[in-house]
């Protein structure tokens, strides 16, 4: 296959859609030949903040001179996106040339009699053999969906699990409680194996995962909460201290990156202790650099022109607070759109703390939550607020209908921030530097 082939084979096996369990891609990556079991891997869960603690994981590896595959989802503007190489998205020569293998593989599951794999289970085959063809010294894995079922899940060991904030979502498929949800992300511990925790879970998370790690036979990192120094908190970026480590600079805003740091740095420290030639100056220089597309990502300074995908409770509440620190004397207007499993309404709340008013619009999924859907929600709570169903032209209503000083957010589902931002980049020129 060429690249666009690829492509449209991914486009095929969307239609199976989304299945837990690990029968299938176990099946598939044993025709691989397991590459999954010669590399050294970081395994990522959570609910909350999984890019960015792998973003800048990555980022700290690669100043340390080693070999990094990182492998994320969801993607932005396209699949090679997700597998990249020492911060760098696979090459569309490397990406067909790695799907025209798992292809082979998985098409011959199906006339085998298996269930033919998804698209992200082929991803994620795709992505462990192409770490290994790459020969990564580390390797970053995101769970795309909890964790015991995830198709990343498939190690028989790893170098570090990382648990990052667990909240509700998902609850179709993980559990109506956050004792199941937190179980089920808990099945990425391995016997022997240490697992480091975000610093700042809820007491019934944090019990659940005591419990859990205990009879999976794995040891917990947990980084101090109050050993955290924030010495600087605004619209570029974070400065904080922990331990030995004084006056770490990271760009990315909100208190939440914070602690998503302070998690990767556990992470790193444990590499260390195993033998990894990480250097302090390696993690300043890392996080200094590290940035996530799409994660309050300010587009322009004048107007003020934001980006989130703050796309459940916990994500609007942490979008929230950074914005009130970091632009706290800024009139926002705000475009919403969401998708209709997640808590909508909740975050619509949210949002509100930090906008005037609301353009209520679509996402190019067909989970999306109705234009109409939203707005009766916001109707609800005394939210001003309209419904505008086409995407784009809720960005550009957004632009007509702003004050003079007046900034713009765009915010919500992952898979609208492609549209935000083309439209925002058509409308306001885009200041590089922020």
């Amino acid at each position: 296959m060429n690249y666009q082939e690829s492509i449209e084979y991914l486009t095929t096996c969307q239609l199976l859609g989304s299945k837990p369990g690990l029968i299938t891609v176990t099946e598939l990556l044993r025709r691989l030949d397991n590459p999954q079991d010669s590399l050294r891997v970081i395994h990522i869960a959570g609910t909350n903040g999984k890019g960015s603690v792998g973003c800048f994981l990555q980022a700290v590896l690669k100043e340390a001179g080693l070999g990094v595959g990182f492998f994320t989802s969801p993607y932005l503007f396209c699949h090679r996106e997700m597998i990249q190489l020492n911060g760098e998205d696979i090459s569309e020569k490397d990406f067909a040339a790695i799907l025209t293998v798992v292809r082979s593989h998985a098409d011959a599951m199906e006339e085998n009699g298996f269930a033919h794999p998804t698209e992200f289970e082929i991803l994620t085959a795709a992505a462990y053999l192409f770490f290994v063809e790459k020969h990564c010294d580390y390797v970053i894995m995101e769970a795309g969906m909890g964790g015991e079922k995830d198709a990343t899940n498939v190690m028989k060991q790893t170098e570090v699990s990382v648990l990052t904030r667990i909240d509700y979502d998902h609850i179709q498929f993980l559990g109506n409680t956050l004792t199941e949800i937190t179980r089920e992300k808990c099945g990425i511990f391995r016997s022997g194996c240490p697992a480091v925790i975000y610093p700042c879970q809820e007491t019934e998370t944090l019990l659940t995962i005591q419990k859990e790690a205990e009879k999976r036979g794995a040891s917990l990192v947990m980084p101090l909460r109050d050993a955290v120094i924030i010495e600087k908190n605004d619209d570029e970026g974070n400065v904080f201290s922990y331990g030995k480590l004084k006056h770490l600079a990271i760009a990315m805003c909100g208190k939440h990156q914070v602690y998503n740091a302070v998690t990767a740095l556990a992470v790193l420290l444990v590499l260390r202790q195993k033998g990894a030639d990480i250097s302090d100056d390696a993690i300043y220089r890392g996080f200094l650099h590290a940035r996530w597309a799409g994660r309050f990502e300010l587009l322009s300074k004048q107007p003020p022109v934001l980006l989130d995908g703050a796309h459940n409770l916990n994500g609007a509440k942490a979008f929230a607070d950074a914005v009130l620190t970091s632009f706290p004397r800024q009139s926002f207007i705000g475009v919403v759109g969401m998708l209709r499993d997640k808590d909508f309404k909740a975050s619509l709340s949210e949002f509100a703390k930090v906008c005037d008013s609301l353009i209520l619009t679509e996402v190019p999924n067909p989970r999306s939550a109705k234009a109409e859907e939203l707005l009766l929600a916001a109707e609800t709570m005394g939210i001003p607020a309209v419904a505008v169903p086409n995407p784009e032209e809720a960005v550009l209503q957004a632009f007509r209908d702003k004050q003079e000083g007046q900034g713009v957010l765009c915010v919500g589902s992952l898979y609208a921030l492609p549209i935000f931002k083309t439209t925002c980049q058509k409308v306001v020129h885009i200041d590089e530097s922020c």
